[in-house]
C-alpha cells in the first residue's frame, strides 16, 4: 500500500488524509438518510420511533466507540516514530477493549428498553422504538470493533481503506433496507425491524473486510500481527488513561442529546416528527466535519508525537479553511432552501403534512446557525483530543450537557410547556457554548504539554 507524500502540515496533506474519512462519514449520512426516508414512506410512526431509538443505541455504544477509536492516536504516534511493533501492540489492545465492550454493551439491552418505557411515548411509537433498539444494541459491538480495526489503517494515514469498507457496508445496508422494510425479493415486510437488521448486516460486512485485510496476506507478515497478539499492560493502561475520558465525554454528549430527543417526544408527536426531520438533516454537516475532525486528530497526534506543535497549529488553520467553507455553504442552503429538504421527508400528500412542515421550517433556520457552532466545536475539539487533552473535553461535556442542556430542556418542556422551536433554540445556545470552550482551550496552548504514548 502506498500513498502520495505532501509537505508537512500542508493543506494538501490534511485534505488527502481527510477526504476519504469525509466520504466515509458522507456514506453513513446517505445510508441513514435513505434508511429514515424509507421508514417515513413505510409509516410516520416508524419515522418517529427510529430517531430516538437509534440515538439511544448510539448512546449506549458511545463511550465504547470513543475508547476504541482513540486507538488511532496511539497508532499515529508510534507510526510517525517508526515504532512498528508498537503499532501492532496498540491495535491488539484496541481490539481487546472493543471485544470486552461489545459484551458489556449487549448486556445493557434491558436497561435501554426500560429507558424507552420510562419516557412514555405514544404506545405504537414506543413498541417500535423497543424493537428497533433491541436489535441495534445487541449487535452494536460490531461498530465498536470496526472503530478499533479501522484505526490500524487511518492511524497510519491509509484512510482510503476504511472509506471503501464503509461504502461497501453502507451499500449493503441500503440494499437490504429496501428489501427488508418493504418486503421485496421474497422477504416479508419487516418495517422498522428490517431497517435494524439491514444495519447489523451492513456493519458485519465491514468487520469482515477489515479482518480479511489485517489478518491475511502481506499486512499480517509485515506487522507481525499474529506474533504480537495478546495483552500488553503498558499500552493497554495508557489507552484507558486517555481513551476513557475521550469515550466518557462522547457519552455525555450523546446521552444528553438522546434525552433531549426523548423529551421533545413529550411535547406532542407532531413536534417529535418535525424535530426528527431536522435531526435527519443536521448530520449532513456533523458527519462531514467529523470526518475532517478525525483527519485533524490523526495529524495532530502525529505532530505531537514528533514534538512539532508549530505544525499542529498549521494543521488546525488549514482545517478551518475547509471546515468553515463547507459548513457555511450548507448553512446557506438550509436557510434559503428549507422547503426542498423538508419535502424529501414529508410528501405533501401525507397525513398532517401541513402541520409538520409548519413546525419544521423555523427549526431549519436555527439549524443553519447551529451547524457553524458545531463546526467550531468539532475542529478545535478534535485538535485538543488528538493532542491528549481528553479530560478537558470530558469536563466541558459534563458541564454543558448536564449543567445546562438537560436541565434547561426539561424546564422548557415540562414547566414552561413551550414549543419545539424554543427547545431547539436552547440546543443552539448549548452548541455555541461548547464551541467557545473548545476554541479558547486551543488558543490557550495547554494541549501542548500532553504526551500520549510516553515515549
Amino acid at each position: 500500500m502506498t500513498k502520495k507524500v505532501y509537505a508537512q502540515a500542508s493543506l494538501g496533506e490534511l485534505w488527502v488524509l481527510s477526504y476519504p474519512l469525509i466520504v466515509t462519514m458522507a456514506s453513513q449520512v446517505v445510508m441513514q438518510f435513505v434508511d429514515r426516508m424509507f421508514l417515513a414512506w413505510y409509516s410516520h410512526d416508524a419515522l418517529a420511533a427510529c430517531v430516538p431509538a437509534g440515538v439511544l443505541a448510539m448512546t449506549f455504544g458511545a463511550m465504547f466507540m470513543g475508547l476504541a477509536s482513540y486507538t488511532s492516536v496511539f497508532i499515529s504516534q508510534y507510526y510517525a516514530k517508526k515504532k512498528y511493533a508498537s503499532v501492532t501492540v496498540s491495535l491488539w489492545q484496541g481490539i481487546l477493549l472493543a471485544v470486552l465492550s461489545s459484551l458489556l454493551l449487549a448486556a445493557l439491552t434491558p436497561l435501554g428498553t426500560a429507558v424507552i418505557d420510562a419516557f412514555g411515548h405514544d404506545e405504537p411509537v414506543r413498541l417500535l422504538e423497543s424493537k428497533y433498539f433491541i436489535i441495534l444494541n445487541i449487535f452494536g459491538g460490531l461498530a465498536v470493533i470496526n472503530n478499533a480495526l479501522a484505526s490500524f489503517f487511518s492511524g497510519r494515514g491509509y484512510t482510503k481503506i476504511p472509506m471503501w469498507a464503509s461504502v461497501v457496508g453502507n451499500l449493503v445496508n441500503i440494499m437490504l433496507d429496501y428489501i427488508m422494510i418493504f418486503g421485496k425479493m421474497g422477504f416479508p415486510a419487516m418495517g422498522i425491524e428490517g431497517a435494524a437488521w439491514a444495519t447489523v448486516i451492513g456493519s458485519g460486512s465491514i468487520t469482515l473486510i477489515f479482518c480479511t485485510l489485517i489478518f491475511a496476506g502481506k499486512v499480517r507478515k509485515e506487522f507481525k500481527i499474529s506474533r504480537l497478539a495478546g495483552f500488553y499492560k503498558p499500552v493497554f493502561s495508557r489507552l484507558l488513561r486517555f481513551g476513557l475520558p475521550n469515550g466518557f465525554g462522547f457519552l455525555m454528549d450523546i446521552l444528553s442529546f438522546t434525552l433531549f430527543t426523548f423529551m421533545i417526544g413529550n411535547i406532542d408527536t407532531l413536534s417529535l416528527q418535525a424535530s426528527n426531520v431536522v435531526m435527519s438533516m443536521q448530520p449532513v454537516v456533523f458527519t462531514v466535519i467529523l470526518g475532517l475532525g478525525i483527519g485533524i486528530q490523526i495529524l495532530v497526534s502525529k505532530y505531537q508525537g514528533l514534538k512539532r506543535t508549530d505544525l499542529t497549529v498549521q494543521v488546525v488553520k488549514n482545517a478551518c479553511k475547509i471546515g468553515y467553507g463547507y459548513a457555511g455553504a450548507v448553512s446557506i442552503a438550509f436557510f434559503f432552501f428549507a422547503p426542498l429538504f423538508v419535502g424529501l421527508f414529508i410528501p405533501g400528500s401525507s397525513p398532517d403534512a401541513e402541520a409538520i412542515t409548519a413546525k419544521t421550517y423555523p427549526l431549519m433556520k436555527l439549524v443553519s446557525v447551529f451547524v457553524l457552532f458545531d463546526a467550531t466545536y468539532l475542529i478545535f475539539g478534535e485538535a485538543i483530543r488528538g493532542a491528549g487533552d481528553t479530560k478537558f473535553y470530558m469536563y466541558v461535556m459534563l458541564f454543558c450537557a448536564w449543567g445546562l442542556l438537560i436541565p434547561g430542556t426539561w424546564w422548557i418542556v415540562y414547566k414552561l410547556k413551550m414549543s419545539v422551536f424554543w427547545v431547539w433554540s436552547w440546543l443552539t445556545f448549548y452548541a455555541a457554548l461548547t464551541a467557545v470552550f473548545m476554541l479558547c482551550r486551543f488558543l490557550s496552548g495547554r494541549w501542548k504539554r500532553f504526551n500520549v504514548t510516553g515515549v
